[in-house]
């Protein structure tokens, strides 16, 4: 059995906390999930950890929306931006930190993943 996670796109999620939503450059939110936020410790992780713990579960398999990767103005962007040493106002800098945290997201679940049950496959969409 193949567990599946639609990442980014959890409606109930979005409606119970929109400080993880994404924002646009005007501050509006989006109805999608910044992967910066808490989102991914509070909800993916606990997630593999359950999933992986299923004997039946052979993989895990993640679907990234291409908004995932889009460039997000959410407070947790805008720290890591500063931490960075990023332009803030800088929109090719800030395309390249939304691709760069979507790559992160792979290769940190991926490392979660072989700590939880090492061997379970690991697919992203």
């Amino acid at each position: 059995m193949k567990a599946r996670c639609l990442v980014c796109r959890d409606p109930v999620q979005v409606a119970q906390h929109p400080g993880w939503q994404q924002r646009d450059s005007a501050g509006r939110l989006r109805p999608a999930l910044c992967l910066n936020s808490s989102y991914v410790a509070k909800v993916i992780w606990p997630w593999m950890t359950h999933s992986a713990a299923d004997p039946a579960c052979d993989a895990l398999e993640f679907e990234i929306p291409a908004e995932a990767g889009e460039p997000c103005w959410c407070d947790a962007c805008e720290l890591h931006l500063r931490e960075a040493g990023l332009d803030l106002n800088d929109l090719a800098q800030r395309k390249q930190f939304a691709l760069d945290s979507v790559a992160r997201f792979r290769k940190e679940t991926a490392a979660y993943a072989e700590a939880v049950r090492p061997g379970l496959k690991v697919t992203f969409t």
